[in-house]
Parts: C-alpha cells; structure tokens; sequence
C-alpha cells in the first residue's frame, strides 16, 4: 500500500517575515560600523558645568571649586626674608673657653687670708661670667643658622606641590619651636646674669669688710643689722654712731636741766622771725 502525502503551499505572510529577516541579517553584516555611532552622555558633568541652582553669585560648582583653590595656593619665597642677624662685631670675639682672668695669674696672692680666698672666688666668678656670655653669643649664630634652614626649606615648597599646604604648617611649626627656644635662651641668659652679679656684690662686700678689719688689726666681725648698702659697691654701717647719737641726747638734756632762767626782754634771733634781711 503506497502513502499519499499531501503537500501545503506556503503562505504570502510567511515569505514576507522571512524575506525581512535575511534583509536584516544581511544589513548587520555589511554595516557593523552603525554599532559604533552609540556613545553614553554624562549628564553629571553637565551639572557640575551649569550654573549652580540657589546661588547668587552665578557661577558653577566648578568655577567655585577652582576659586578655592586659588585662595589656597602659596606664593613663592621672596630673597631678603626676612633678613640677617646683627653683624659680628669689629673685633674677633674669642671661644667660650677663654678666661678673662688667665689661669696663674697672681693678682690675689698678696693679699692675707681669709682676703686671699675671697679675692679668688671673685676671679672664679668674673671668668664664669665672661665665658658663659661667649657661650650665649656663640648660641645666637646657632640660632641664626637654624632660621636659616627653615628659610631654605620654606623656599623649596613650590605652590603645584600637592602637599604644599601640608609642608608649610610643618614650616611653621619649627618657626614656633624656634622663636620659643629663643626666648628661653633670653630669659636664661638673664637670670644667670643677675646671679652672678648678686654673687659678685656680696662677694666685692665681704672684700671690703676683709680689708677694713686688716687695716684695723680687728678680727672681721659679721655685718651690723644697721648696714646700708652704697651705691657702686660698699657699705655705711650707721650702727656704730648709735652710741654717739644717744651720748649727744643725752648731754643735750644734761644742759636743758642746769639752764639758767632767760633775762627779762631778751630776744633770741629765729629764722621764723627774720624779715628776711
């Protein structure tokens, strides 16, 4: 028994679709190149570029940034800044190990003791004095040095440096440290001064009472409550003319008491009653 197949004749509609379909697959191969016209549009950059909504000044998010950074921008360094020191004196000054009083020197060997002693811790005092101020003076050109290097350092920073701002408050930071160890050297070198001198009066004090009490063969005795001290050095001991003082009241009463009685009319002459003649 044969089979009878029966075939369908194709649709109008299909051939169409399928005719379309090819076109297009024919279209994407010859033109790939179409693919390429496609790009992303970022809106964002757009925005940052307009001008900025609720503002008053009329500018971009852009243009207010720039702004800003244009007020944090650094200047370069300018030469002459801010200066040098006190220029060195004429005369060379000497290290701060040289003694104003050379060692052996004899100049307190003639005097007896305890005047001999005395005369020496003067001298000691003297030399520490002068050489503590060689040192001070010998600290400044330290000193001086040191602002120098911040100076180069601060010259080194350029304003496109990324970290510039970061490196100018170092920079000043170690202006800071500097100015204060300034100043203590200044209060320093005060106090020890006016140590010394306090030191060096007394001292020159006891010197003079020594001596006073050899010239008068008499053990040196401590000084009187009623000292003064004299300007320039020195003493005024007002304690040894009590005695005189009093002695004098006390004639003065002494001679008040055995008087005799005015004469009748005298006239005694007073200032009080001068007519100025």
């Amino acid at each position: 028994m044969s089979t009878v197949i029966f075939r369908t004749p194709l649709r109008p509609t299909f051939l169409r679709l399928l005719s379309l379909a090819a076109m297009i697959l024919t279209g994407s191969v010859i033109a790939p190149e179409a693919h390429a016209q496609w790009a992303v549009h970022d809106k964002a950059n757009d925005t940052l570029n307009t001008t900025m909504g609720g503002t008053t000044d009329g500018n971009s998010v852009n243009d207010n940034l720039n702004a800003i950074r244009k007020k944090l921008m650094i200047s370069d360094y300018t030469n002459g800044r801010p200066g040098d020191r006190v220029k060195d004196p004429a005369s060379t000054i000497p290290t701060d190990t040289t003694r104003l009083i050379p060692t052996g020197d004899k100049r307190c060997d003639a005097l007896p003791d305890p005047q001999q002693t005395n005369c020496n811790k003067i001298v000691e005092i003297q030399n520490a004095q002068y050489q503590y101020m060689l040192t001070m003076y010998a600290n400044s050109k330290t000193r001086n040095d040191m602002l120098q290097a911040i100076i180069a350092d601060r010259k080194s920073i350029k304003a496109d440096d990324p970290n510039a701002l970061g490196k100018i408050e170092e920079n000043t930071n170690q202006l800071t440290a500097l100015y204060n160890l300034i100043a203590l050297d200044q209060a320093q070198m005060q106090s020890v001064n006016y140590a010394y001198e306090a030191n060096l009066r007394f001292l020159r004090e006891e010197q003079g009472r020594l001596a006073r009490a050899a010239n008068s063969g008499k053990t040196a005795d401590k000084p009187s409550p009623f000292t003064i001290p004299l300007p320039g050095g020195g003493d005024l001991d007002i304690g040894k003319a009590l005695p005189s003082i009093a002695a004098g009241a006390a004639l003065k009463l002494a001679l008040d008491g055995v008087q005799s009685d005015k004469p009748s009319g005298i006239q005694t002459l007073s200032i009080s009653q001068s007519n100025g003649w």
